[in-house]
Parts: structure tokens; C-alpha cells; sequence
């Protein structure tokens, strides 16, 4: 009986999403375990790309156009491995040239934490630490190609 309520909860954490980056596209996206995965498929073929997420936390998905062109790509979201008092974002934008997502950063900082999304002006707000004081960047993502 444990054993099945255990192999529950292991499933209960994996996430998977599906959608359409851009016209002819169909993405999968999917978390197991700390593994983030994508799938790609569609009039210019299949591709696929895999990342860590590096951390034993329950992991979400959101989809969204986070560089505002209109087309979808993903953030992934985790409250941090120490006290759990902020989350950590990881954004991904679609690129129809390559035809893959790719990993976008913030303007300052390492990662963005905190990540609120400001539609209106079209630019992604996070927090970064300098000398352990923390402060408000703003970043405006190029359009990838």
C-alpha cells in the first residue's frame, strides 16, 4: 500500500503542457522528475531539447508570449531550495527561424526571481541581490528570429 501511495505522489508532481508557439507548430512540454523537456513538430519538422531544472521542488508551467511577439513560448516556475521564500523563474521564448525555444535571461542578475509580467509596457519584472540587498530589474526581451 505505501508503495503505491509513494509512486502517486511521484506522479503528482510531473507536469506536462501542449500548445501552439506559432501557426503549423505543435509543442509538448513536459517536467519529470527535475528534467524539463520539449518536443517540437510541425511543417519544418521535429526537434526536441532537454534542461535541468535543479531542484527537487514541484515545478510549474506557464505559457505565455514573454518577449510579447505574440507568439507562445513557457516559464517555469519553483520556490527556491533553501527557505522557500522566493520563486525562481526560467523563461522560454519560441525562435520560428530555428525552430526551437530558447532560454532568455534577465537584464541583471542571474535568473528572475519574482517574476511579475507587466503586459501593458511589455517588459518582465524581477529581483536580483546586490550585496545581499535585494533590487528591481527590469527586462524588455528582444524578438528572437
Amino acid at each position: 500500500m505505501a508503495m503505491l501511495a509513494t509512486s502517486f505522489f511521484v506522479r503528482a508532481a510531473d507536469v506536462s503542457k501542449t500548445f501552439t508557439p506559432s501557426p503549423g507548430v505543435v509543442a509538448v512540454i513536459e517536467i519529470k522528475d527535475s528534467n524539463l523537456t520539449w518536443k517540437l513538430s510541425g511543417k519544418d519538422g521535429a526537434k526536441q531539447g532537454e534542461v535541468s531544472l535543479d531542484t527537487e521542488k514541484t515545478s510549474n508551467i506557464e505559457i505565455g508570449s514573454y518577449d510579447f511577439s505574440g507568439r507562445l513560448g513557457f516559464l517555469v516556475s519553483h520556490v527556491d531550495d533553501g527557505m522557500g521564500t522566493y520563486e525562481i523563474n526560467r523563461v522560454f521564448t519560441f525562435s520560428p527561424s530555428s525552430n526551437e525555444f530558447v532560454e532568455r535571461f534577465p537584464s541583471c542578475g542571474d535568473e528572475f526571481d519574482n517574476l511579475k509580467v507587466d503586459k501593458k509596457r511589455r517588459y518582465l519584472i524581477s529581483t536580483y541581490w546586490d550585496k545581499n540587498i535585494p533590487k528591481r530589474c527590469v527586462t524588455r526581451l528582444t524578438i528572437e528570429k
